[in-house]
């Protein structure tokens, strides 16, 4: 077998593991059951609302107005409890707990279950330490 035909054997194996791997990952997460309502939280000197209250599967969306990059950090966070999301997967579907939102940027989450969702925004700031973290609240009724 010539090198060639070797290169091509294993990046064509590559190529389907690569494939079942997205395939596998995009099965796994819960189907999309938006109720179409949708809820912004606008980030310039501090989450605004701070209490956001909604319905279980409306879309809460984080929107930087800042000129600098934030960090969105969703607490005592489980993918289980979202029925979508923009932002917070890396490139293999894996949901994450933590985003960074770029500045006239956004996120957003679908949470499924009635309860709370608490979440920590990291700033930087011109205040001593140069970071400021500030926590909010979205309350997700029935």
């Amino acid at each position: 077998m010539s090198p060639l035909q070797s290169w091509v054997r294993v990046s064509i194996a590559a190529a389907s593991i690569i494939t079942i791997a997205l395939l596998a990952a995009a099965c796994s997460y819960p189907h999309t059951t938006r109720t179409g309502a949708v809820h912004d939280i606008r980030v310039i000197e501090g989450p605004d609302p701070t209490d956001l209250v909604v319905n279980p599967n409306d879309e809460v969306r984080w929107i930087n107005g800042r000129t600098l990059p934030i960090t969105l950090d969703l607490v005592d966070f489980t993918s289980g409890n979202l029925s979508c999301e923009r932002g917070f997967s890396n490139i293999f579907g894996m949901v994450k707990e933590s985003t960074t939102i770029k500045p006239n940027e956004s996120v957003s989450a679908c949470f499924t279950q009635p309860g709370f969702a608490r979440y920590n925004l990291r700033m930087m700031s011109a205040l001593p330490g140069g970071k400021v973290i500030v926590p909010g609240v979205v309350r997700i009724g029935k």
